[in-house]
This record gives C-alpha cells, sequence and structure tokens, in this order.
C-alpha cells in the first residue's frame, strides 16, 4: 500500500494534472472568493462575539466550507479526479452569487444605514392638520429592565422628541426574547418613565418578536385606539432604519424615521452583517410570501 501511495505521488500526469488544477484560473477565483467570504465572517465574529449563537455557528460552518478545500486542495485534486473541476464550479458559483447580493446589499442599503441623525432629522412640531403624533421605538436587547447600550440610546432620541412635543403618544415595541427576562417594551416603559416620559404617554406593544411584527401589531395598536390617521415617527438605529421604512410602506403605516448612532463600529458592522441576512428573511417571508 505505501509502495502505491508512493507511485500516485511521484505519478508525473498526476503531478502535472494537480498543477494545471492548481493554476487553472477557475480554481484560483474559487479560492480567492472562498477566502473573501471565510475573511467577511471571521471579521464578524471578532466584532460581534457569541452575541447571537446561531449567527456565529453559521459563520463558522461557512468558514470552515471555504477553508478547507483551499487547505485540502491537492488531496482533493487527487481523490476526486475529474470530479474535482465541475465541484469548484458549483462552489464558486455559490459563493459568486452571495457575494454579488452581498455587495449590492452594502452599496444600496450601507450607504442607507451608514447615515447619521442629522440626515434623518425630522421636524419637531405638531402636524399642520391637528392628527396627533405618535413615536414608535423599535426594541432591541435587554437585561432585565435595564436597557443595552443600542436600545438606550434609541430611547434618548425618543425622549428628545417626547420633550419637544409634549402633546405626542410613544409605542414601546418589542417582546421577550429568549435570553431575556422581561419584555423589551417593558424596559423600554421603565426607562421613559424613570427619565421623566408621564405613563399616560406610553403605549406599549410586547409581543412583538421581528421588525415586520413590530409594524404589524403596532398598527393594529395604533387602529384598535383610533390613531390610525395619526403622524407616525420611527426611533431605531441607523443600520435598521432601511428595513423598517421598507416593512412600513408594505404593511401600510408610512412613519417618518429618526436615527439613533450606533453605539460603536464594531456594533455597526456586526449589525449590518445580520441585516444582510434579515433582509433575505423579508425578501420571502414579507415580500414574496406575504408576511406569512
Amino acid at each position: 500500500m505505501m509502495k502505491n501511495r508512493k507511485n500516485e505521488t511521484n505519478n508525473p500526469e498526476l503531478s502535472a494534472g494537480g498543477e494545471r488544477c492548481t493554476r487553472d484560473p477557475l480554481i484560483v477565483t474559487a479560492c480567492v472568493a472562498a477566502s473573501l467570504t471565510a475573511l467577511y465572517f471571521a471579521v464578524y465574529i471578532c466584532t460581534a462575539g457569541f452575541t447571537m449563537p446561531s449567527l456565529t455557528l453559521f459563520s463558522l460552518v461557512v468558514i470552515a466550507a471555504c477553508v478547507l478545500p483551499i487547505v485540502f486542495r491537492k488531496k482533493l485534486e487527487i481523490r476526486l479526479g475529474r470530479a474535482f473541476r465541475p465541484l469548484t464550479v458549483t462552489l464558486m458559483v455559490l459563493v459568486g452569487i452571495f457575494l454579488a447580493s452581498l455587495a449590492a446589499f452594502w452599496v444600496y442599503i450601507g450607504l442607507d444605514a451608514s447615515k447619521d441623525a442629522d440626515d434623518y432629522a425630522v421636524e419637531v412640531s405638531s402636524t399642520p392638520d391637528g392628527r396627533e403624533t405618535v413615536i414608535v421605538v423599535f426594541g432591541c436587547r435587554t437585561y432585565g429592565y435595564n436597557p443595552s447600550k443600542s436600545l438606550r440610546l434609541r430611547l434618548v432620541e425618543a425622549k428628545k422628541l417626547l420633550d419637544a412635543m409634549p402633546d405626542a403618544l410613544c409605542v414601546v415595541s418589542g417582546g421577550q426574547g429568549d435570553n431575556e427576562t422581561v419584555p423589551e417594551a417593558e424596559a423600554m416603559r421603565a426607562w421613559l418613565e424613570e427619565n421623566g416620559i408621564s405613563p399616560d404617554r406610553l403605549i406599549v406593544e410586547p409581543d412583538s418578536h421581528t421588525t415586520s411584527e413590530n409594524i404589524r401589531y403596532t398598527k393594529e395598536l395604533l387602529d384598535n385606539l383610533g390613531l390610525s390617521g395619526a403622524r407616525i415617527i420611527g426611533v431605531s438605529t441607523a443600520f435598521h432604519l432601511p428595513r423598517i421604512e421598507t416593512l412600513s410602506k408594505l404593511y401600510g403605516l408610512p412613519m417618518e424615521l429618526c436615527a439613533a448612532p450606533s453605539a460603536s463600529f464594531a456594533q455597526h458592522y456586526s449589525s449590518m452583517v445580520r441585516e444582510y441576512f434579515s433582509y433575505v428573511k423579508m425578501l420571502f417571508a414579507d415580500i414574496i410570501f406575504g408576511g406569512a
């Protein structure tokens, strides 16, 4: 057996074939694309850590799927023989589709998501036609009744609007996640009350778990309260607002948008990585299948 393996290794035809595969532009392109994909997710893990275990695990699987074929390329060329090239083409097509859609996402959505609060400035005055104004704060991670830094920045922006428009109402929207002890809406309500906002101005929506549900459940709540014609101002982190704008129009709750800053660059990057998958989900769950 050892002799046969040695002969295979020293076989000039196999060696030449392996060298041709290695220098094949298709193989090189596939290796580069796979390396870029692995790097993209590696940076995500470095910035986000294990805050979202499912996405972190997915990232590790993608990195392994991209890196291992490169590391063991020569062995795969010998073992797979003629099948190596079509498999490489398939991998390159899949990775190419991903990278193309990712580039489109960062160009189209990333530019909007990089806007600051000044780009999303809203007029802090009563509506000329006397309509009610309702500020909707979109929830995110909480620790008991303590908002995360990102959520606190959203609440600070909401409080500025509520202070500037004393007649405005506020919907705090967010359910209880698996790693949370209270609904996000309850934590937001408590923070706003502690910071001087009257409970009479606060409307709690504690059941939503996605941005789509935030909007749909808030619309249902406002309709039941006779506020369907109100001026709506949505408050969230800048990276989140383009998707909110799309979904709010889709579900008949158009709103003005107010941006809270990201807590840090690392938080912005990791959030944008998640946003890509949120857009994929939105495409199928909300746009193609109509919110089913």
